[in-house]
């Protein structure tokens, strides 16, 4: 993975970091030196969607606004490849150095973000080390020949297809995504018609991305869902551990390894 930043080289550490992605967010108070970082985006608060939302309540939350961001006085600031040009552009004629990042929609994705990131804020060495912790306690590859059929449905009745984190996390702990093999794009509806002919062995919830009810979020407990999956196996899983690649998405691999192991002892 490559990192895209402004020509501008630093001679030493960035000493006031921002961060305004959400996924940035979370690798930045994961690597950064105590005191470093000095605002996350608005987003890296909630905790049905940051895994570092403890960490980043000691810390303003900026929007993607100009006037926010250099309020913090920062000599570096981490945003992804598709922040607003104007936001990219004034920055840059304020003289701020920016990290910019590509989309990680994979595992291997999130660790090379990993230490592209730690390299930008001075801490190689801690980005090699989270980077291996990642690797070494990710999900070993599961035996067998059988690969259980699994589906995510999300609110609105949305599942996720080839080119997402939550794809390649499925492959990765041996299941078959339903999304995928009906040629779905990243982020498409999944019928609940299609879903009960389907009759997946694992059906994947996402916990509620709010403490609020939401018709949308109303959809996966409908009714016929649960008549028709009354008896097959159901994994809750937390937006924060697969919504953004990094060292969460272990936790998001055991889940799942554990779920494709109770199907097992039942076949």
């Amino acid at each position: 993975m490559l990192l895209f930043a402004t020509p501008v080289a630093a001679s030493e550490p960035p000493a006031r970091v921002v961060s305004i992605n959400l996924c940035l967010d979370q690798l930045v108070l994961a690597l950064a030196a105590p005191g470093q970082v000095v605002a996350v985006s608005d987003m890296a608060h909630d905790p049905h969607l940051s895994a570092q939302w403890q960490a980043a309540q000691a810390l303003p939350a900026v929007r993607v606004r100009v006037e926010e961001i250099l309020a913090q006085r920062p000599d570096l600031v981490f945003l992804d490849a598709f922040a607003p040009s104007h936001v990219v552009g004034l920055l840059k004629r304020a003289g701020v150095r920016l990290a910019q990042f590509p989309e990680a929609s994979t595992f291997d994705d999130g660790v090379a973000r990993v230490r592209s990131l730690a390299t930008a804020l001075g801490r190689p060495e801690a980005g090699a080390t989270l980077a291996q912790q990642m690797q070494e306690r990710r999900a070993a590859p599961a035996d067998g020949e059988h690969r259980p059929l699994a589906a995510v449905w999300q609110a609105n009745g949305f599942s996720v297809g080839r080119g997402t984190l939550q794809d390649d996390l499925l492959r990765r702990a041996g299941f078959r995504n339903l999304a995928a093999e009906r040629s779905a794009g990243p982020f498409e509806p999944l019928p609940l018609e299609a879903l009960v002919r389907a009759a997946p062995e694992l059906l994947i919830l996402e916990s509620p991305a709010s403490d609020r009810p939401s018709l949308a979020e109303a959809l996966m407990t409908h009714r016929a869902a649960r008549q028709a999956f009354g008896t097959t196996r159901t994994l809750v899983m937390p937006h924060s551990l697969w919504l953004c690649a990094g060292p969460q998405n272990v936790a998001a691999l055991d889940r799942l390894a554990a779920a494709r192991r109770s199907l097992e002892r039942r076949r």
